[in-house]
């Protein structure tokens, strides 16, 4: 028996019926601990932070459900938020974007609706604000509810065509007036088509690269007004700018007494060493007197 021989196809066939009658064993038993619970895992092909994300939504009722990224023309957040957004709540969410996303500027000029200060539409148990800039970036924000968990969806057009190809186009936009006009001071046609080329091989990757940084940084702030918004959805409490300054005048009155308690014991201790050396000598002078006199 020890010396038989298995074929490829039998190994795998046989190493996949013992995992399985491995975790049918694990399962049977009264408990497992974390450690188990990961072996188990593995030996299934899961990874163990998936384990325990699944545990962190046992233990706290949650969805760690977070997802972010951009795709050609949109940076975009989906995320699920435990708990109800009443109406004081959504007016809450509304004027948290509306701060981020409008400015006085756009009424001024009479802009009003979804380029204005945006407009809200409900359906069902469906809410949604959109906005659209001066410069056509368009905002979209979609809270559904359903089953105790609000639903977020967020996203903002930030371009026309992926990162390159705007590089490209709009390269063209700037190369192309540099060339005419180095074709026309130059008197050729050749100098001012070397000219454009050269132009746009410097100015597209050039302005791939400030797209790519803006569509990062949009993504940023956007990540900041969706976590307020999942404050307001689960009524935790937002620290204004008073309260941090209070904070860090807090802070600072600590570091400032700690520096000076720290100074003063270094002081007491500098005087006691003077006192001691002082005695020291003291005692060194007597005892010269002494023998003086004897």
């Amino acid at each position: 028996m020890s010396n038989r021989t298995f074929s490829e196809e039998q190994i795998q066939s046989l190493l996949k019926r013992a995992t399985e009658l491995h975790l049918m064993d694990e399962v049977d038993k009264p408990g497992l601990t974390l450690h188990d619970l990961e072996h188990i895992a593995a030996d299934a092909g899961i990874p163990p932070k998936f384990l325990r994300a699944a545990l962190h939504e046992a233990d706290h009722q949650v969805s760690t459900r977070d997802v972010a990224g951009q795709t050609k023309t949109h940076a975009y957040i989906e995320r699920t938020v435990p708990g109800e957004l009443s109406d004081s709540e959504w007016e809450s969410v509304v004027h948290r974007l509306r701060k981020a996303y409008t400015n006085d500027l756009s009424e001024a000029y009479g802009a009003s609706g979804q380029h204005g200060r945006g407009i809200t539409e409900e359906l069902g148990k469906t809410r949604e604000w959109r906005h659209t800039s001066s410069l056509g970036v368009v905002t979209t924000l979609t809270i559904r509810s359903a089953e105790g968990n609000q639903h977020i969806a967020f996203q903002r057009r930030v371009g026309i065509a992926a990162p390159r190809m705007e590089g490209i186009f709009y390269g063209l936009l700037v190369a192309a007036p540099i060339g005419l006009a180095a074709g026309g001071f130059l008197a050729s046609v050749l100098a001012g088509v070397l000219v454009f080329f050269l132009a746009l091989a410097a100015a597209a990757p050039g302005i791939e690269f400030l797209d790519r940084r803006w569509r990062d940084k949009t993504l940023r702030e956007m990540k900041t007004v969706a976590d307020d918004i999942q404050r307001i959805i689960r009524s935790e409490p937002e620290l204004d700018e008073a309260q941090d300054a209070e904070a860090d005048e807090a802070a600072e009155e600590v570091a400032v007494t700690s520096a000076d308690v720290a100074g003063e014991r270094f002081l007491d201790l500098d005087a006691a060493g003077e006192e001691s050396s002082s005695g020291g000598r003291s005692a060194e002078a007597r005892s010269d007197i002494k023998n003086r006199d004897g």
